[in-house]
């Protein structure tokens, strides 16, 4: 046994290849779990640095209930609407939308909406909004309608709110 070992340590050492394959494998690993340790904190709605303590819930029919009840998809409509009003608004400056979007949206989303000016996107107001996906309960796909055509909008369920996690301007089939 201690000899199978062994071989299997040393076994990387035998060709620089075998050495840079084991290497890039163990980076690679270690850069998915990292990713996959940031977005559970983030839709846990955890405190993130240089963003401060997660925004307390919504108050009113975006928040749902106590955190561990059941997500309710009512709530996940709601916030999905909310949210793309506020998207579509063009007639604020950057820093204004970037402000009222972030007790809605994933750390993750802000961080790319940061880049976008409000006044380039297509949309001027929010319609109808219908669910088009459950994944399960922590994850919903809805679409909102608006004056540009559907949107897609993926939402996460952050243990106490929805959180938009995505956006896709005409992604959306299904009305």
């Amino acid at each position: 046994m201690r000899d199978e070992i062994r071989d299997a340590l040393r076994w990387p050492l035998h060709s620089p290849r075998r050495l840079a394959a084991v290497v890039l494998a163990v980076v690679v690993l270690l850069v998915l779990i990292g990713s996959c340790n940031r977005q559970q904190t983030t839709t846990q709605g955890a405190a993130v640095p240089g963003r401060g303590p997660a925004a307390p819930a919504p108050a009113g029919p975006s928040g749902s209930a106590a955190p561990g009840k059941a997500p309710d998809q009512a709530a996940a409509l709601e916030t999905a609407r909310r949210f793309v009003d506020v998207w579509a608004s063009q007639n604020t400056d950057q820093a204004a939308w970037l402000n009222a979007l972030t007790p809605l949206t994933t750390d993750r989303l802000l961080g790319k909406l940061a880049t976008t000016d409000p006044r380039r996107v297509p949309a001027v107001r929010a319609g109808t909004a219908k669910i088009t996906d459950t994944g399960g309960g922590q994850l919903t796909s809805v679409a909102v309608t608006t004056t540009a055509g559907a949107v897609s909008v993926r939402m996460l369920w952050a243990g106490d709110r929805w959180l938009v996690g995505d956006v896709q301007p005409g992604a959306q089939a299904a009305q």
